[in-house]
């Protein structure tokens, strides 16, 4: 595959802009916000380091290919720079990493995390190793949290903006018929309201982002399984979903991409996250959604929500990352 990588020297020049725009922070200081463009990631370290096994080792990290997409886009766009050009200018880029070997310094592998250094919302990861080794190691076994890091650090941002243009009827409407809270943008602005069931949509015919949220009882264990969430899924937009024909209905690929599954912690709570591609029966219509499905133990209901993207004329990472942020601003009432 044709490794995806861009230029530092365009990134500087892209973020001398940034540095006249100012947001006040509330601790009343003022700093710029942050610069590049949405999933940019500036590694920062040894040229020959980066060259190594272990410098191929961050990469691949950040260069694998987003689950769930119809088309093979990487999970972030990759800028490298050397130490000793990280200067002001390039500061308030919106995600860094720090990569450092050095056995005088070091005795282990570790990998540490922080917000807000130089900029708002700017997420910044810093690697440190006595030597090469110990970086691959580490970067490994911190995989998952340095992608989950950084993918938090731009659903932030999304939120922010959401929370300042925000569909209100559309929040409470979920608030009142299913008991979450979410940050949903004002132009997800249309919807159908089902039994437990809601629907929301931009209703774009270039570029549709929309929003499932549904409620179900809750029998157990076996319903936060893969198969038993994609099966009560189906069943639902098989009813409330249509497609253009009639006959048609919107369900999930199971065969082509199969979808998966984790199991994740969100704010305390268990939850099932799905990533696959839906399709429509008896159309060429498809995309990619993720899901997540929590227990409402309480209610002893199931809740799920739901972004996908149907965007055929587009790549679909940066889309379907933008919806997903309204999963990752839920709350339960």
């Amino acid at each position: 595959m044709k490794k995806r990588f861009i230029s530092a020297v365009c990134c500087i020049l892209a973020l001398c802009a940034m540095l006249t725009s100012c947001s006040n922070k509330d601790n009343g200081l003022f700093t710029v916000s942050v610069g590049g463009n949405a999933y940019d990631v500036m590694v920062v370290g040894d040229p020959d380091v980066w060259k190594s096994e272990a410098g191929r080792t961050l990469f691949d990290v950040l260069d694998e290919d987003m689950p769930g997409l119809p088309q093979l886009e990487p999970m972030f766009n990759i800028i490298f720079l050397k130490t000793q050009d990280f200067t002001d200018i390039v500061r308030p880029m919106r995600s860094i990493i720090f990569f450092d070997v050095d056995d005088s310094h070091y005795t282990q592998g570790k990998v540490s995390f922080s917000r807000d250094k130089w900029a708002n919302t700017q997420s910044i990861v810093k690697i440190t190793a006595p030597n090469q080794e110990e970086m691959i190691r580490v970067v490994k076994e911190k995989k998952q949290k340095i992608v989950d890091f950084l993918v938090e650090g731009e659903c932030e941002r999304c939120i922010l903006y959401f929370d300042r243009y925000a569909n209100s009827d559309g929040k409470k409407m979920l608030r009142d018929k299913l008991g979450v809270r979410v940050s949903l943008p004002n132009y997800i602005n249309k919807s159908k309201v089902g039994d437990n069931f809601i629907w929301m949509s931009n209703g774009s015919l270039d570029a549709r982002l929309d929003i499932l949220a549904y409620r179900t009882p809750y029998g157990g264990e076996k319903d936060m399984t893969l198969e038993r969430i994609l099966d009560k899924r189906d069943s639902l937009t098989k009813i409330y979903v249509p497609g253009p024909s009639e006959g048609s209905y919107m369900c999930v690929e199971r065969d082509e991409i199969p979808p998966v599954d984790r199991k994740i912690i969100y704010k305390g709570r268990k939850c099932t996250e799905v990533r696959g591609l839906w399709r429509t029966e008896n159309e060429f219509m498809g995309g990619p959604f993720v899901s997540r499905t929590f227990v409402d133990t309480v209610r002893q209901e199931t809740v799920t929500l739901e972004a996908f993207v149907y965007a055929p004329q587009h790549k679909k990472r940066n889309k379907i990352r933008l919806v997903e942020a309204v999963l990752h601003s839920l709350e339960f009432e």
